[in-house]
């Protein structure tokens, strides 16, 4: 827990640092979220699919963001930042060490950078989320952006990437994260676990932009991230869009892979919006990308080819409309030594073509609103039957708020025995203003499957958002 005090007690300098000049800044924000998290993760080291073990979590979680705007009165300089902390007050030590990532208190520094503006200009020094076509990361560094008065310009960032911290999933499955197996290998003195996995990792990047040109918008840039002196990540991405609001609408993208030489993400979309209806269709190739440090870099390189076409319809009313078809082409050119290649590649193996069709509903008026999504696919891989309902409602001029979700899966697997069966969930979230700076909300969800047998979860959780 002393790494979660020593954070909390640096974003307390911190603010005391930023009030301190507050006669010359504009405004300060101040953003917290507690949460109170009750629910189990299954352990998956020291256990089989027949002995399940499923692991409490108690957490206390801790979010603090702090702003500032106008730092020097008359200057776009300001500083942003978000801070985690958690406790877990169910789990042991002995027990989190099952999991790899799954640590019982921990702080997380999600960002923290101070940033000017002037004319076209910005730049950000510290630590940055920075998202685009290719990946979600962080570093910490630097990023410099111009955009002319002709919607042209350019920018580029360079430091260290931030591995091992990842805000959607733990260090084991983000494809940045040094995997904490590869550490726990080193400290058992493994033979072929790399020591350069914790290595710092420089990385730097460059994109030519283009904003609202005609209606035409894109980028082209270029990414690199060295491990001990050697490429660890290298690509390039290409995005394109169209559009003038109602009519033809059409986007491209492209992220590829310089290492493998090789197309990784694409996407191609043309749509066509009217008043009572809109039209759509579009084909996307899927490709898991990893940093070469990762052994999913290796084993997961299977592509899957898709094609969607879809129809919306607005008609007058509080009803709203869509039916969608799909179609998926899953490549699997698996080693011929291996058993399952017989049942994926070999003669008489299922089709390697997936098809399937989806439509839905959505109603609003005043404080209610719903909707129902069904989407069924069969063909590689078995059949698929995915339902989803949700519905909500307002009460007291919007301030207390109270939604709701059931959904369910009918999977067959025909490739994973193991993946047969039916799922369900059910989730309701409470929402009630205290003011407008604060709500509070508490969240319960019960979840029925054939692994889990039956999981609950409870967050509680208070907001507050002051202005100073």
């Amino acid at each position: 827990m002393r790494r979660a005090a020593q954070a909390a007690q640096a974003a307390g300098l911190l603010l005391v640092v930023l009030a301190a000049g507050s006669a010359s800044a504009a405004a300060f924000q101040i953003e917290a979220r507690t949460e109170a998290q009750a629910y189990q993760i299954r352990a998956w080291r020291g256990t089989t699919p027949e002995d399940v073990v499923l692991l409490p979590r108690r957490r206390i979680v801790q979010y603090l963001g702090l702003n500032a705007f106008e730092l020097i009165t008359g200057q776009d300089l300001g500083f942003e930042s978000s801070l985690r902390v958690f406790a877990d007050l169910g789990l042991p030590r002995g027990e989190a060490e099952k999991v790899d990532g799954l640590r019982t208190e921990d702080a997380h520094l999600l960002y923290a950078f101070a940033r000017y503006g002037a004319g076209g200009f910005e730049g950000r020094l510290g630590r940055q989320l920075y998202v685009d076509s290719m990946d979600v990361m962080a570093f910490d560094g630097l990023r410099l952006r111009y955009m002319t008065r002709f919607g042209v310009g350019a920018e580029a960032y360079g430091g260290l990437w931030v591995r091992g911290a990842g805000f959607l999933s733990s260090s084991v499955y983000q494809p940045e994260g040094t995997r904490e197996s590869d550490a726990r290998r080193l400290e058992q003195g493994v033979v072929g676990a790399d020591e350069n996995l914790d290595a710092l990792a420089p990385i730097y990047g460059a994109k030519l932009l283009l904003e609202e040109l005609k209606g035409f918008s894109g980028s082209l840039g270029y990414r690199k991230a060295m491990v001990g002196g050697k490429t660890d990540l290298e690509r390039a991405g290409l995005e394109l869009r169209y559009g003038r609001g109602l009519g033809l609408t059409a986007l491209a993208g492209l992220d590829f892979d310089l290492l493998q030489m090789t197309p990784a993400q694409i996407r191609a979309q043309v749509r066509m919006d009217k008043e009572l209806y809109a039209v759509s269709a579009e084909a996307l190739r899927f490709t898991p990308v990893f940093s070469t440090d990762s052994i999913w870099y290796y084993f997961a390189f299977a592509p899957r080819d898709e094609v969607r076409v879809r129809g919306d319809l607005y008609p007058v009313g509080p009803f709203r409309y869509y039916v969608q078809a799909l179609a998926s082409l899953y490549h699997t050119d698996l080693n011929s030594s291996l058993g399952i290649s017989n049942q994926v590649d070999g003669e008489g193996a299922p089709s390697s073509v997936n098809v399937g069709a989806g439509a839905g509903v959505a109603f609003r008026r005043d404080r209610l609103r719903s909707a129902l999504d069904v989407t069924y696919r069969t063909g590689f891989g078995g059949s698929q039957l995915w339902g989803d309902l949700t519905g909500g409602l307002s009460f007291d001029q919007g301030r207390f708020e109270l939604d709701a979700r059931l959904s369910m899966a009918l999977v067959d697997d025909a490739l994973n025995p193991q993946l047969k069966g039916n799922f369900f969930g059910a989730q309701v979230w409470a929402s009630r203003s205290l003011s407008r700076a604060a709500r509070v909300s508490l969240v319960l969800e019960q979840n029925i499957n054939p692994f889990t047998r039956s999981d609950t979860k409870a967050f509680f959780l208070f907001d507050l958002k002051a202005h100073l």
